[in-house]
C-alpha cells in the first residue's frame, strides 16, 4: 500500500515535472524565433556593414565572429533579445495593416473569419484573434502551443521587416558606417523588403486560419436545441 503510494507520488511529481517543461518550451521558442533571431541579424548586419566601412575582408569577420568568447556569444544573445523586444513593439503595426488587407479580399475573409470593423477600426479584430487564441489555450494547452509557435514565426518575419527599415533609414543618414547605403544597394533592400512582406502575410495566413480553426474545435460550444 505504501509503495503504491509512493510510486503513485513518483508519477504525480515527474508528470508535474514534464508538463512544465511544456509549458516552457512554447515561451522559450517564440523568445527564440520571434526576438533573438531577428535581434541577432540586425547586429549581424551592422557588423557586415561595418567591415565593408572599414575595408576589411570576409575572412576577418569570420575570423572575428570565430573567437566569440563564451561571455561575448552570451552579450551578443542577450543583445539581440533585447533588440528584438524592442522591434516587436512594431508589430501590432504590421498585424493592423495585413488585417486591412486580408479583410479587404472577401475570400480571404470569410476563410479566415475576419469582419470589416465598423467603429472599434481593426484593433477590434486584434483583440478579438488575441481572446481567440487564449481561448483555445485554456481548453487545450497542446493546441495553445501550437498558436503559439504560428505566431512566433508571424512575429519573425514581422521583425525582420522592421529591421531592414531601420537599416535603410540608416544608410540614409550622411556620414554613417553600419549600414548599406540604400542608394547603392536597391535591389538589395527592395528585393528582401518585398521578400519578407510575402513571407509576413503568408505566416499570417496560416496563423489565423490556424487561430480559427482550433477555435472551433476546441472552443466553440454546440448549440443547445
Amino acid at each position: 500500500m505504501t509503495q503504491t503510494t509512493k510510486s503513485d507520488s513518483g508519477t504525480s511529481k515527474g508528470g508535474g515535472d514534464f508538463s512544465s517543461l511544456l509549458n516552457f518550451i512554447p515561451s522559450a521558442y517564440y523568445d527564440l524565433i520571434a526576438r533573438v533571431c531577428p535581434g541577432m541579424a540586425f547586429w549581424l548586419a551592422i557588423a557586415y556593414a561595418g567591415k565593408i566601412a572599414v575595408g576589411a575582408s570576409d575572412q576577418t569577420l569570420w575570423q572575428w565572429m570565430n573567437t566569440l568568447s563564451g561571455a561575448m556569444l552570451f552579450i551578443l544573445i542577450v543583445l539581440s533579445y533585447v533588440s528584438g523586444i524592442v522591434l516587436t513593439c512594431t508589430s501590432l503595426i504590421w498585424d493592423l495593416l495585413s488585417f486591412f488587407i486580408l479583410s479587404s479580399i472577401p475570400r480571404l475573409r470569410d476563410h479566415l473569419g475576419l469582419t470589416r470593423p465598423s467603429k472599434g477600426g481593426f484593433m477590434d479584430i486584434w483583440k478579438a484573434v488575441s481572446v481567440h487564441i487564449d481561448e483555445v489555450e485554456k481548453e487545450d494547452a497542446d493546441a495553445g502551443r501550437v498558436l503559439v509557435k504560428a505566431m512566433a514565426e508571424v512575429t519573425l518575419c514581422q521583425n525582420l521587416l522592421s529591421a531592414l527599415i531601420i537599416l535603410a533609414i540608416v544608410g540614409l543618414l550622411p556620414g554613417h558606417q553600419w549600414s548599406l547605403p540604400p542608394a547603392d544597394n536597391a535591389f538589395l533592400y527592395w528585393g528582401t523588403g518585398v521578400l519578407l512582406f510575402l513571407a509576413m502575410m503568408f505566416r499570417q495566413i496560416m496563423f489565423l486560419g490556424r487561430v480559427k480553426d482550433l477555435h472551433i474545435l476546441y472552443a466553440t460550444k454546440p448549440e443547445q436545441d
